[in-house]
């Protein structure tokens, strides 16, 4: 029988499986001493809090975070939060599947990556095409690309996320230009594949995601700016297509609240800009429709700071 899944766990089920670990903490009890070891559980489907009464600190001092455990208990909700009352938890010695502890995008990947392809290879525009794909064709640029996720915790926190997020801007963007003809349609296919580079270097990815220390002290748009510049280098691309290039990478966020080093001041810009925030809405949108079951609301967004209406099934109609 295989192990279930944390999104399978329901109320009162007996469980043993495997999760990892993303943090534990030791929470002393307000009425008697010593503690408790509260534990965040994670797998690709979702997340539980685990709880360890007995033996609590012994049990803490053998487990390392970011360890997969392997976990025994029995499911219980309290105050309206479904947790696990576990009875032993032990780091686990074998072989594990990663597959299992990370969300993947659930489509065909080779169809996005032949997608991807066909984008990159649409540019030609003499400075762009070779900019482009000697960045996104490079080994060591090009397989991270393609297996990133597009964040931590928002839109797209999944293997092949970034990759999900650029295609569907490509298709947006294709659309756009045929609304918009004075739009520079390479320029622009080349700020949607190139925007988030960054990332594959602001995030690290194995069990979980986590950003890098050059993520957290530089954040993704200058990584990736500093990229594209060096390679523009490289390759002697004309200095006026850099800097428009460039300036998409530094303004696609909008405004430097939101992380943008300069406003969008070029249609290019402003086209990338909304296409970039578009996809992310939708995507965090769609994500949150799907999860939480089929009541007609979600569950609140604390991104958003409303509830999502998913609608009622209609009645069907006499004699159809």
């Amino acid at each position: 029988m295989s192990k279930p899944m944390l999104a399978d766990v329901t109320d009162g089920m007996s469980v043993r499986t495997q999760a990892y670990l993303k943090q534990k903490r030791l929470i002393p009890y307000k009425n008697k001493p010593g503690a408790f070891l509260a534990l965040t559980l994670a797998d690709r489907s979702g997340v539980l809090e685990g709880k360890v009464f007995d033996n609590a600190e012994e049990i803490a001092g053998h487990l390392p975070d970011g360890a997969i455990v392997t976990v025994t208990g029995r499911a219980s909700t309290y105050q309206n939060a479904l947790g696990l009352i576990l009875e032993s938890v032990e780091v686990c010695a074998n072989p594990v599947d990663r597959a299992d502890f990370m969300p993947a995008y659930a489509g065909d990947v080779r169809e996005l990556t032949a997608e991807l392809d066909a984008a990159i290879n649409s540019i030609t525009d003499p400075d762009l095409g070779p900019l482009v794909r000697s960045l996104l064709h490079d080994p060591e640029i090009g397989d991270l690309y393609r297996a990133a996720p597009a964040g931590k915790s928002m839109h797209g926190a999944y293997l092949h996320g970034l990759m999900e997020h650029v295609v569907r801007m490509v298709r947006l963007a294709e659309a756009v230009c045929r609304c918009y003809p004075q739009a520079d349609r390479d320029l622009l296919i080349a700020g949607v594949l190139l925007h988030d580079l960054g990332k594959i270097r602001e995030y690290q990815w194995d069990l979980s995601i986590d950003q890098t220390t050059l993520g957290r002290l530089q954040g993704h748009i200058l990584i990736g700016d500093r990229m594209i510049y060096e390679r523009g280098r490289e390759l002697g691309m004309a200095e006026e297509r850099a800097l428009r290039l460039s300036h998409l990478i530094l303004s696609h966020h909008g405004q430097s609240e939101y992380g943008a080093v300069t406003a969008p001041q070029t249609l290019e810009a402003v086209l990338l800009h909304y296409l970039d925030n578009l996809e992310a809405k939708a995507t965090h949108c769609l994500e949150m429709l799907a999860s939480g079951g089929e009541t007609p609301w979600t569950e609140y967004d604390r991104v958003e700071g409303h509830y999502w209406y998913r609608g009622t099934p209609e009645a069907a109609r006499p004699g159809v």
